[in-house]
C-alpha cells in the first residue's frame, strides 16, 4: 500500500517543488553512477532555472512567504527530510527564510519517493547493455535478465564473456535429453559445477529458457540413515560425527538423518526420488519402505520430527529452511539444551574464529522453542557453539532421558 504524503505538505507548493526537484537531481546522479549528498539555498533570484522555478511561490504575491517557511520547517523537523541551516548574514528587511540551506536527508530519500510515486532509476551499464543486444536472440526471454544487469562475477574477462556463457545454456539443453544442474553449470559456465547452484541463478535459466528448462534433471540428497525398531520420531542431524555418536546410542524409537546442511534443498527435499538414503544399520524391508512412504508425505502415519545442528545462525537458517518441507518440524530441545548452557556460560566461540562472520542472521525460524531461547541466547553471547561439543556421555544421557 502506497505511503500518502501529509495533506499539509501537499497543499504546499514549494514543499513539492523542491522535493521533486531533490529527486531530479538524484535521478541524474543515479543514471551518471555519482550519487553526492544534495543541498540547495532558498535563493530564488540566484537559484539555477529548475530550482528558480520551485521557489518562485515564495515571491508570488498570491501566496504567504511566512506560511510556506513554517510548513517547510515543519517538514524538515517533523519528517526528518532535511536540516536546515539559517544564513549566516540575514540583509536588513530580508525575510526569515531568503539564504536559508537545506541539506536533504538522503535516508528519506524511499519515503519522498513513495509519497511522490517515483521509482529509484536503474542504472544499466552500457557495456552490458551492448553485450545483450548482441545476445538477445539467443535466449526465449531476455527480458529476464533484471533490469540493471547481472554483476561481473569473479573470473568473467567481460559482459560479453559473462553473456557468452549464459547463451549457452540454450543450446546444451536443446542438444541433451536430461543434464543435472551440475553438468549443465561446469558445459556452460567456465567448467564451474557449483555456478549454478544459487536458487536465484537456476530461476534465471528458468525464465530465460522457459521451453528448454524440463530437460533439467534436478540433482539427488545423498543422506544416511539410521531406522530403530519401532518408528516413533524422526530426528534430522546436521553433522556427521553428532549423527553417528546418536546412532552408536542405538535409539529404539527414533530415526536419525544425517541431512549434511541440506538448506539449499529444504523445500523439494520430500519429493519422490530427490532424496536418496543410505542405511546404516540392518532393518528390515518394511521398516525401510515405511519410512520413504513418510518421508515422501504417502503415509498413513504422521512422525513427529525434530532437528539439531550447530547453534549458530547457519543452523537456524537450515530449521527454517526444513519447516518449507515439514511444517511441524521443532528443534530438538534436549539437544539444543546442551548447547545453550555451555553458550550462556561463556563457552562458545566468536563468529571469527571459525569462519562464521558471513553467516546471515536470522530473526525467526518459526520454532517457538527456537524464536524463544535460542536466537537470543545467540544474539545476547555474540558467540557459537557447534553440536560436537556434547560428548558421548552425554548423548546417551540425552537417548535415554528423552525416549529416543
Amino acid at each position: 500500500m502506497a505511503i500518502q504524503i501529509p495533506e499539509l505538505a501537499a497543499a504546499n507548493p514549494v514543499i513539492m517543488d523542491v522535493l521533486e526537484y531533490v529527486l531530479d537531481r538524484r535521478d541524474r546522479q543515479i543514471l551518471t553512477g555519482e550519487e553526492k549528498p544534495i543541498a540547495l539555498t532558498l535563493d530564488p533570484k540566484n537559484a539555477p532555472r529548475d530550482l528558480r522555478a520551485a521557489l518562485s511561490p515564495f515571491t508570488d504575491p498570491h501566496y504567504d512567504d511566512g506560511e510556506l517557511w513554517d510548513e517547510l520547517q515543519w517538514l524538515a523537523n517533523d519528517y526528518n527530510c532535511f536540516s536546515i541551516k539559517p544564513p549566516k548574514r540575514p540583509g536588513a528587511g530580508s525575510a526569515a527564510w531568503e539564504g536559508a540551506r537545506l541539506y536533504f536527508n538522503d535516508r528519506r530519500e524511499q519515503l519522498v519517493r513513495e509519497w511522490l510515486d517515483r521509482p529509484r532509476p536503474v542504472r544499466v551499464n552500457p557495456e552490458w547493455q551492448a553485450a545483450l543486444t548482441a545476445r538477445a536472440g539467443r535466449f526465449e526471454y531476455p527480458d529476464a535478465f533484471p533490469p540493471g544487469g547481472l554483476e561481473l562475477d569473479p573470473g568473467f574477462a567481460d559482459f560479453e564473456q559473462l553473456l557468452a556463457c549464459w547463451a549457452s545454456v540454450g543450446g546444451e539443453l536443446a542438444g541433451a535429453e536430461t543434464l543435472s544442474w551440475r553438468q549443465l553449470s561446469a558445459r556452460c559456465f567456465l567448467g564451474d559445477s557449483k555456478y549454478l547452484d544459487a536458487e536465484s541463478r537456476q530461476a534465471l535459466v528458468r525464465m530465460l529458457f522457459p521451453s528448454l528448462c524440463n530437460r533439467i534433471r534436478e540433482r539427488p540428497l545423498l543422506m544416511h540413515l539410521y531406522l530403530p525398531e519401532q518408528l516413533q520420531r524422526v530426528l534430522l542431524v546436521e553433522n556427521q560425527d553428532s549423527f553417528l555418536a546418536l546412532a552408536g546410542c542405538q535409539p529404539q524409537t527414533a530415526a536419525l538423518v544425517y541431512i549434511e546442511g541440506y538448506r539449499g534443498g529444504a523445500a523439494r527435499v520430500r519429493a519422490p526420488g530427490v532424496a536418496r538414503f543410505s542405511v546404516l544399520n540392518q532393518a528390515p524391508l518394511e521398516l525401510r519402505r515405511d519410512f520413504l512412504q513418510w518421508w515422501q508425505d504417502q503415509g498413513e502415519t504422521e512422525l513427529p520430527v525434530h532437528f539439531w545442528g550447530d547453534l549458530d545462525y547457519e543452523g537456524m537458517q537450515i530449521a527454517a529452511a526444513l519447516k518449507r518441507s515439514f511444517a511441524d518440524l521443532d528443534c530438538w530441545q534436549p539437544g539444543y539444551s546442551l548447547l545453550e548452557r555451555r553458550l550462556r556460560g561463556g563457552c562458545g566461540h566468536l563468529p571469527l574464529q571459525a569462519g562464521k562472520v558471513g553467516q546471515r542472521v536470522i530473526e525467526a525460524t518459526g520454532c517457538d522453542y527456537a524464536d524463544r531461547a535460542l536466537l537470543p541466547a545467540l544474539r545476547q553471547s555474540g558467540r557459537c557453539v557447534d553440536q560436537e561439543a556434547v560428548a558421548p556421555g552425554e548423548l546417551d544421557a540425552l537417548v535415554a532421558q528423552s525416549g529416543l
